[in-house]
């Protein structure tokens, strides 16, 4: 004979399992698209440089994207110039977007050669190439995004 606390204990473990599985997607997410809304010097030395990308990442899925981390590589005109890691998580809303900023390390030389080779070009604008991976806390699998366009000189 199960008695009522018992009852009363059993119902709470059903309820809260139940709201446990509501947090997993039952079918692969939708990748979130990523914009480059700007690139901020957060520390300028002579070998190393740390740059803040403010990343604005949309959530095209009807439900609650929780954010482990974001990983990518940025290139210029083709070449890879800086790579970048947040590992802070961030809930991105159902149907929304929400803005994550990544500090990225890169050297000199790879900037300064973009720079030159930049400066001897007649082109007024610079293409450029941001690729990496989003690590969702409720889904096993990395999601790849990708992200290109044009800085206006």
């Amino acid at each position: 004979m199960i008695t009522p606390f018992i009852r009363i204990c059993l119902g709470l473990l059903a309820c809260l399992a139940m709201t446990a599985c509501s947090t997993i997607p039952t079918s692969a997410p939708v990748a979130p698209t990523v914009k480059l809304l700007s690139v901020t010097p957060v520390k300028l030395g002579l070998r190393k440089q740390e740059l803040a990308f403010q990343l604005e990442v949309s959530n095209p899925n009807p439900y609650d994207l929780p954010l482990q981390s974001l990983s990518f590589i940025a290139e210029l005109e083709g070449s890879e110039v800086a790579q970048g890691i947040s590992n802070d998580a961030v809930t991105l809303p159902a149907n929304a977007k929400a803005t994550v900023e990544v500090i990225v390390s890169t050297r000199l030389n790879r900037i300064l050669g973009q720079i030159l080779q930049l400066a001897g070009s007649n082109s007024s604008s610079v293409n450029y190439d941001v690729n990496g991976f989003v690590k969702l806390a409720n889904w096993p699998l990395n999601i790849p995004f990708s992200v290109d366009g044009e800085l206006i000189q």
